[in-house]
Order: C-alpha cells, then sequence, then structure tokens
C-alpha cells in the first residue's frame, strides 16, 4: 500500500473531491453487511427523487434552495423533516461501513465512507473523527492513543484470521493425503508453507515450519510415486495390448492361409484351374516363401495348360466343322433380300472418332488435366512488381502446383525482361494470369505443363515436344455446290430482253486454303511458325506440326469457324392449286329423213328408224357423229321430183367439249322425235349440266446447307407442236414439225441465309 505524505487539510480535500465525482452507490461495499447495501440503495433513490436536475451533489445547498423558495408551506417542511431524517440515517450508515473498512485495514475505503457520512451530515464528531483516523493512518501523521489501540486490535485479528487459514490449508492436506489425493495435497501444503514463510511470526505447534515442510516433502513424495505407478500400470497395459494383438494378428494370418488353402482345393478339384492359380497367387502375395503353395501352383498351371490346349483341339475341330458347313452352303443362291442391322452399323460409326480427334489421343495425361483446373479453377488478384521467379513462387503457394524455373530463364534473360509489373482490381484466373505474363515478357518466358510440374521456360526450351496433327477442313475450303433452277419465264411483252442474272463466284464455303493457313499464322503463336512449327493443306486436309498447345489452339480455331459453315436449313412449303369446272350443254338437231343419195343429199328416207347419234364417227356424205358434217336438218318432198328444200341444223359444235382430265359432254338428258308426214322429220334435243370442283396440295421439302443455292421442280410437261419448217426436196415440199414443251406445276428456287 502506498503511503501519502501529505496534511490532514489535503487529505479532507482529496476526499471530498471523490465524493463530488461519484455518487455514494458506486462505492464498492463487498464486505460490508447486505441490509446496509439496501439501506445506500435507498438512500441513492430518495437524493434522486429530491433533486432530479442537479443530482446528489452538495445536497445542503439543494436543500437550502429548497427551503428559501417555499420556506412558509406546511407541506415542504414536513418534506425537509422526512428527508433529514432519511439523511441521518444514510450518514449512520455510512459509518458503520467506514467502521467496517477501518476494521479491515482498508484505510482508504474507510476515508471515502467517512467523506460521505460527513458530507451528509456535518454536525457528526464521529464522522469527523473517523475521517481523520482513516487520513492519519493512510499518511501516517496524527495517530492519536486510540486509534494506535484500535490498529493493535486490528493486526492482532488478522494475525489469528491468517493463522486459521494456514490451519485450514494443512487440515484440507492432511484431509486429501488421506483421500489419496496427492495432487492436491502438495497444492494445500505448499500454499501454507509460502504464507509461513511471508509471516514466520504465525508458525508454531501444529504449524510449525519444519511440520508442514515435512508434509510438503512427504505428499511430493507420494504424488511422484503414483505417478510413477501408473506409469508403469500403463506401459504394463499397452504390452499386454500389443501382444494379444499380435497373436490376433497371427491368427488371423494362419486362417487366412487356411482358408486361401481350402478354397484353391475346392477350384482345382472342380476343374476351375485358373481360378485356382488365380487363389494361390493371392496367398503368395501374403507368404511368398510358402513351398507347398510354390508346388501346388506348378501342378495347377500344369493342369491348365492341359485343359488350355484340349479345348482348343475341341474348338478347332468345331471351328473346321463349321468352315466346310459354310463352303457348302456358299454355292446356294439366297431366296430372300439381304438386310443389313442397320442400328449396329450405326452404334458402329457413331463410336469412331473424327480424325482430328486420333491426334491428340496421346496427348491426354490425368496430371496435365488436373493441373490446368487448378489453374483454371484459382482466382486472384494480380498485383505484382516482382521478377517472373518470385511470382511463379507466389502463384504456386496460390494453386498448390509446382512452379520449376528452367536455367536460362535464371541466368540468360535479363532483369528488365523477367521483371512483370501487374495491377488489376478484380479476380481472374491463374491460367489467364500467365498467359498475360507471357505477352508482358514478349513471349521471352512460356509456361509449359511437362512432367506433372508447370515450367517456366525460354521460347526456346517450349518448342521442344512437338507432335504432327491432321485436320478435315474440306467443309470450310471447299466450296459448297449451288443447284440453282431452270430458267422458266413467259415470253416478254413490248419488245423488252430478258435480263440474264449472274451467278457470284465463291471460292470456298469460309476460307480459301491460303486465308486459312494465314488465318491460323497470324492468330495463334506468329513468331513460332516460321523457325519451329510447320503447317500446309493437302487434299483437303490440315496438316499441323507443332506443340499440343497450339494444336489445341488450332482445332478450337476450326470449331469455331464451323460454327456457322455446318448449318443446315430445312425448308417447308405448300402449294394449293383450287380448280372449279362447270358445264352446260343443250342442243338440238334436226335431220330430214327422205333419201336422195343420187343427188347428193343423204337421208334415210323411208326406212322410219331413229338416228343413232354419237356411235360411228361416219364419213363426209355420211356423218354419223352430231355437229360434225354440213348435212341438212331436213327434208320436203312434193308430188314430183322437181324442188327440194333443205334447212340447216342449229346449235351444232364444231369441236368437243372438255379433255380426258376435265368435263366431258357425255351423259346427261337426250330425247328423239320423228315425225312421219309428208314432211319427214327427226328432232334431237338433247341436255347436259355438270360441275366439278377439286384442290391439288403440292409440299416440297428442301435442306440446304447455309449460304447453298438449290431447287425443286414439280411439274407436268406437255410436248406441242409450236411451228413447221418447210424442208423442200426434189419434187415436194415437206412440213417438218418444231416441238416444245410447256410445263405446269411449281418451280421451287432458294438460297437460305443464317444471320443469327
Amino acid at each position: 500500500m502506498s503511503t501519502y505524505r501529505k496534511s490532514p487539510l489535503t487529505g479532507l480535500t482529496l476526499f471530498a473531491l471523490l465524493f463530488c465525482c461519484a455518487s455514494p452507490e458506486a462505492y464498492d461495499y463487498e464486505d460490508g453487511d447486505p441490509s446496509e447495501t439496501t439501506v445506500a440503495s435507498s438512500k441513492s433513490t430518495d437524493a434522486e427523487s429530491a433533486d432530479t436536475g442537479a443530482g446528489i451533489s452538495a445536497p445542503g445547498q439543494a436543500l437550502d434552495r429548497m427551503v428559501a423558495q417555499d420556506i412558509e408551506s406546511q407541506d415542504v417542511r414536513d418534506e425537509l423533516n422526512v428527508r433529514e431524517s432519511k439523511r441521518k440515517l444514510l450518514a449512520e450508515n455510512f459509518l458503520g461501513l467506514g467502521d467496517n473498512a477501518f476494521q479491515r485495514g482498508d484505510w482508504a475505503g474507510a476515508a471515502l465512507h467517512y467523506a460521505d457520512a460527513f458530507q451528509l451530515d456535518p454536525s457528526s464528531t464521529t464522522a469527523r473523527d473517523g475521517l481523520r483516523r482513516a487520513q492519519a493512518a493512510l499518511t501516517g501523521e496524527g495517530v492519536s492513543l486510540e486509534s494506535a489501540f484500535d490498529l493493535a486490535g486490528q493486526h492482532q485479528m488478522r494475525w489469528a484470521r491468517e493463522r486459521i487459514r494456514i490451519e485450514g490449508l494443512v487440515g484440507s492436506g492432511d484431509k486429501a493425503m488421506v483421500d489419496g489425493d496427492f495432487q492436491i495435497a502438495v497444492t494445500h501444503y505448499r500454499s501454507a508453507t509460502m504464507a509461513l514463510e511471508r509471516s514466520p511470526d504465525l508458525a508454531g505447534g501444529a504449524i510449525g515450519s519444519s511440520l508442514v515442510a515435512a508434509k510438503l516433502d512427504e505428499a511430493t513424495e507420494a504424488r511422484d510415486g503414483a505417478a510413477a505407478a501408473l506409469r508403469e500400470a500403463e506401459a504394463s497395459a499397452a504390452a499386454a495390448d500389443t501382444a494379444a494383438e499380435e497373436e490376433a494378428r497371427k491368427l488371423y494370418f494362419e486362417n487366412t492361409i487356411r482358408t486361401l488353402f481350402t478354397e484353391a482345393d475346392d477350384q482345382f478339384s472342380a476343374g476351375f484351374y485358373k481360378k485356382s492359380i488365380s487363389t494361390l497367387d493371392r496367398l503368395l502375395t501374403l507368404d511368398p516363401q510358402n513351398k507347398d503353395a510354390l508346388s501346388l501352383r506348378g501342378v495347377a498351371n500344369e493342369a491348365w495348360h492341359q485343359q488350355t490346349e484340349r479345348n482348343n483341339t475341341a474348338d478347332f475341330r468345331e471351328q473346321w466343322k463349321r468352315t466346310f458347313e459354310e463352303l457348302r452352303t456358299l454355292a446356294v443362291p439366297p431366296r430372300s433380300i439381304i438386310e443389313h442391322d442397320l442400328d449396329y452399323w450405326r452404334n458402329v460409326v457413331d463410336k469412331r472418332k473424327p480424325l482430328d480427334e486420333y491426334a491428340g489421343e496421346e496427348e491426354d495425361d490425368p496430371t496435365v488435366t488436373r493441373i490446368e483446373n487448378a489453374l483454371e479453377t484459382t482466382r486472384i488478384e494480380p498485383r505484382f512488381d516482382n521478377t517472373v521467379e518470385e511470382i511463379a513462387d507466389n502463384l504456386a503457394a496460390y494453386t498448390r502446383v509446382n512452379f520449376v524455373i528452367s536455367r536460362a530463364v535464371r541466368e540468360d534473360l535479363d532483369e528488365d525482361t523477367k521483371t512483370v509489373r501487374m495491377a488489376y482490381n478484380r479476380p481472374m484466373p491463374v491460367s489467364q494470369i500467365l498467359r498475360i505474363i507471357e505477352d508482358l515478357t514478349g513471349n521471352e518466358v512460356r509456361f509449359v505443363i511437362r512432367n506433372g510440374v508447370v515450367n517456366v521456360v525460354t521460347t526456346e526450351e517450349a518448342n521442344t515436344g512437338q507432335v504432327k496433327g491432321h485436320y478435315e477442313v474440306r467443309d470450310i475450303v471447299r466450296k459448297v455446290q449451288d443447284f440453282p433452277a431452270t430458267e422458266i419465264n413467259l415470253a416478254p411483252s413490248g419488245g423488252i430482253d430478258e435480263v440474264e442474272e449472274e451467278m457470284p463466284e465463291k471460292e470456298a464455303t469460309i476460307l480459301t486454303e491460303d486465308e486459312l493457313l494465314e488465318a491460323i499464322q497470324e492468330t495463334i503463336e506468329p513468331d513460332s511458325w516460321d523457325e519451329t512449327g510447320t503447317i500446309s493443306i493437302e487434299n483437303g486436309t490440315l496438316i499441323v506440326y507443332h506443340r499440343p498447345d497450339v494444336q489445341d489452339r488450332v482445332r478450337k480455331l476450326l470449331e469455331d469457324l464451323r460454327q456457322a459453315a455446318n448449318i443446315m436449313v430445312e425448308i417447308k412449303v405448300r402449294f394449293l392449286k383450287v380448280e372449279d369446272s362447270f358445264l352446260q350443254d343443250i342442243g338440238v338437231d334436226f335431220r330430214g329423213l327422205g333419201d336422195d343419195s343420187t343427188s347428193g343429199v343423204p337421208g334415210q328416207g323411208d326406212s322410219y328408224y331413229f338416228d343413232d347419234f354419237g356411235d360411228d364417227p361416219g364419213s363426209t356424205g355420211n356423218p354419223g357423229v352430231l355437229g360434225t358434217g354440213n348435212d341438212a336438218g331436213a327434208y320436203f318432198r312434193e308430188s314430183d321430183d322437181n324442188v327440194n328444200i333443205l334447212a340447216r341444223t342449229e346449235n351444232l359444235y364444231d369441236t368437243g367439249l372438255g379433255d380426258e382430265e376435265g368435263l366431258q359432254g357425255s351423259g346427261g338428258f337426250a330425247l328423239q322425235y320423228t315425225w312421219l308426214d309428208d314432211t319427214q322429220l327427226e328432232m334431237i334435243l338433247r341436255a347436259v349440266e355438270k360441275s366439278q370442283r377439286s384442290e391439288v396440295v403440292t409440299r416440297p421439302k428442301l435442306m440446304v446447307y447455309n449460304t447453298a443455292r438449290a431447287n425443286l421442280t414439280v411439274s407436268n410437261q406437255v410436248s406441242y407442236v409450236s411451228d413447221f419448217d418447210v424442208e423442200i426436196a426434189a419434187s415436194a415440199a415437206i412440213a417438218d414439225p418444231m416441238v416444245r414443251v410447256a410445263r405446269d406445276g411449281v418451280f421451287l428456287d432458294v438460297r437460305p441465309v443464317v444471320t443469327a
């Protein structure tokens, strides 16, 4: 405890300031009575209700102000009396707390409590004397006789309490020794020994220093002995467990060997010599020096060879018979159509890989794939201003992939070339960072995955290990053939000549051979083609000799070029042709029945029978079909033969109606009359009415390459004589017909273009 060399006035001032800065209820009264704490709390509550704005500092001044404001009010006086009583009660409480603190030797706490009591009740002499005693105890000045007696009593109480505590520690140690808890006993004895060493005047009687030290040594020895015994017991138990495990392992091994021998014997007895050999091999893996297993394996191997020889002989005989049976059946021609299994061969074709994929089969390495995935999935923010060696070490820590730097990079390259400065604010894959570093170093530094690590090498070192790749590029460099339709146009009118369409010339579907080679050399490792890499196109196959990573980039470029070219467009169209036909045929035919064949006028005379029309084409003098001749329609004969009255027929067609595909004037209603009188007349009435409606639907479909031209024609062709050429012979002129073809139908000519 520190000692303050100050005057009593200075100490009093210090305690007064401490009281003004903190309320009495903020002090910790852990050694006081609980009832006293409750009283302090009630004091705080009452003080707050008395003056909320000013707090509890300077309570006397607050009371004086309240009395001055309302001195004549009886209610205020009563309230002041109550508060005065509370203040005295609180002052007494603080006095009790101060006395308790002073008895404990807590002179600073006692001074604070006495100062609180003096502040609440300035007329209290007990509070004033207690404050002086506490100040004197702190400063060592002004000790009175009464205070000296009090201090002696307090010292005696503390001595007795400390001795009781040491006796309790020794008793607890003795009890722990009886219970066998030696560590706790050592702790108690050591605490008692340290207390006696700190206060030798406390020793004596049952707690003498030598006695407690002897008990401490005894407890320490007992603790160490118990620990040693425990360690020996644990070691013995571990040795026993190890021996038991070893015995169990030995027993398991013997049982496994015995089981494998039994299994091999059963397999050999059943004739499965190959399985017996495999079982014996498993046994020899466990016990390579087992002589019985080696001997039995030799026997089983010999039996298996003999069995295989017998099976081969039987198979040869069977195949011999089957071959000659097939030879005998070859001469017999098949009676049905040979059908192939299309699904089987389709699966066979689908399993085949393209030619460009076979070139990279040998490059597939799981280690390389794992490293590439690690570089692709690890993302960091590149902020470098270091050499390539330092950056490689940093990236190796992030990706957990080994980076090996070659001697040429360490020694041959300049520091300026190897120093890389990068500052990006977004995370990016490590693989992209490596490509950026290659660009920043002018491709002087390359990162190549070989032998399970990322090698940091120069350009010359990276060009080693080149492979050859073949890629089919006919669909890129060869143009897709166009199929334009035949020109179908009507004869131009007004003397306007027909304009012929000029077909655009296309050298390739996407790029020509030269353009493809130039695109690859300019976009993929431009500086490497002149020195080590080669590229050429032979018969539609691209041949590339370069590193595996360049082969992958070439393959990716070709795939990107094919995305727009290898697009098939299916075109479906529908044409609807509607025909509506209607026919009405009404006619009357009058024909004379007189017989005057001698004068050139045909007739039937007095035969008196109906004319069967439409049954015979007839001739010029005797027409048999209505409307095909020019004969008279009526015949009138007088008594003599001097006068003939002739009349023309009406409503006769000079050509037939319709054709074979349309409506014809056949059928319908027909009526024939004959009057037999002085005027012989035959009349034919004919009426036909027909209608027809037809719909013709044409649905052509085309499958065309993107930007390719194709056509489809669905038409009927009709040949006709358009004109004659006169061929003059020696004595005659011969007409040579000019035959042309008329087409009627659907003509489709398309060129699809996919833009998105």
